[in-house]
């Protein structure tokens, strides 16, 4: 694979991660999780509710075909830089509108304190840099692996002991790992990129359906009370991770055209600040429509205010990601301001 060509399916996956984030926070902050569990209504949120679960699996996914080819070196490790830096960016601009404007009057050790603990939707950026700094380990030992079979060994060993455990509440496998899905993720993503499978995007895309249905389905008939009480999975769960792998595998190497293929490039560029700065507006505009937090309102609810929140992401997080470039190149004009994560 040439390494140095843009691939539009990439930029797609990067701002669908984002409109997954904020709309995942739609469920969070709608009352989804406490009404009841039936009807129809329901089971299609629920699916939509798994479906936007595998925001994270979708930006660790791109890690790993991004990043594995990248070989062990302090420019390598450079690349954290960039990621702290909109990280402070964004803290730097987030925690006075809190403070001030959003009813967060907290004392300066306070907002101290959630920085360096990466509080809120911070935990990401925790993850993120362990990822990066275990990595060029992983590499290492992928590039050692020279057939298909290898590989795909490797992601069924992950696979193992990361997710399959998480089918079933019965002590039947190992659970000890599942800690560890985002580097199942990574792999996944590592795998993709050096095998370069063409698998139809529709099929991939009806596969993808049939797994958020049946476990919207599953979640409606194991209970009748709140979402929690039912059938629940991480962001490592195996049917969330096969959701995520088939929407990838289905859009990765998709073809757009050239127009459209350049906005979904302008618009990736700020897909990480935008997941950092999404809370400034999810976490309060939602409480401006009470009444539409109902199952049957929930697509009106979602296009009146979630598609919002995902423009003011992109936008403002692209404004941020410009500003830490333009910091960048004036501190070191050879850096490379590029998030390839997101």
């Amino acid at each position: 694979m040439n390494s140095s060509k843009r691939l539009p399916g990439l930029d797609l996956l990067r701002c669908i991660g984002l409109l997954f984030v904020v709309s995942i926070h739609f469920f969070l902050y709608n009352g989804f999780y406490n009404e009841p569990q039936e009807g129809a209504a329901m089971w299609a949120a629920d699916s939509f509710r798994w479906l936007f679960f595998g925001c994270n699996g979708i930006f660790m996914m791109l890690t790993g075909y991004l990043m594995s080819g990248k070989p062990m070196s302090s420019r390598y490790y450079k690349r954290l830089f960039p990621i702290l830096l909109s990280y402070t960016l964004t803290c730097l601009i987030s925690y006075p509108i809190r403070h001030f404007l959003l009813g967060e009057p907290l004392p300066l050790s306070d907002w101290i304190h959630n920085y360096f603990s990466f509080s809120n939707y911070g935990w990401y950026i925790e993850m993120y840099i362990g990822l990066i700094l275990f990595s060029p380990v992983l590499n290492l030992s992928l590039r050692q692996m020279q057939t298909p079979r290898q590989l795909t060994g490797f992601a069924g060993i992950m696979l193992f002991l990361t997710a399959l455990p998480t089918v079933t509440d019965l002590d039947l496998l190992p659970d000890y790992w599942t800690c560890l899905y985002p580097i199942t993720y990574y792999v996944i993503g590592a795998v993709i990129c050096r095998l370069q499978p063409k698998i139809s995007t529709l099929l991939c895309l009806l596969g993808a359906a049939a797994a958020v249905m049946g476990q919207g389905l599953a979640s409606v008939l194991l209970t009748d009370n709140g979402f929690s009480e039912g059938y629940t999975a991480g962001y490592g769960g195996l049917w969330v991770t096969l959701t995520v792998t088939l929407l990838f595998l289905g859009l990765y190497h998709i073809s757009l055209p050239r127009n459209l293929a350049k906005i979904l490039a302008w618009c990736s560029g700020g897909c990480f600040e935008g997941y950092l700065l999404s809370r400034l507006m999810d976490v309060w505009v939602y409480d401006l429509f009470p009444r539409w937090h109902s199952p049957e309102k929930y697509g009106l609810l979602y296009l009146c205010v979630t598609i919002p929140v995902f423009i003011f992401s992109v936008l403002s997080g692209k404004l941020v990601h410009s500003i830490s470039g333009h910091i960048l190149r004036r501190v070191s004009p050879k850096s490379n301001d590029s998030c390839t994560h997101a």
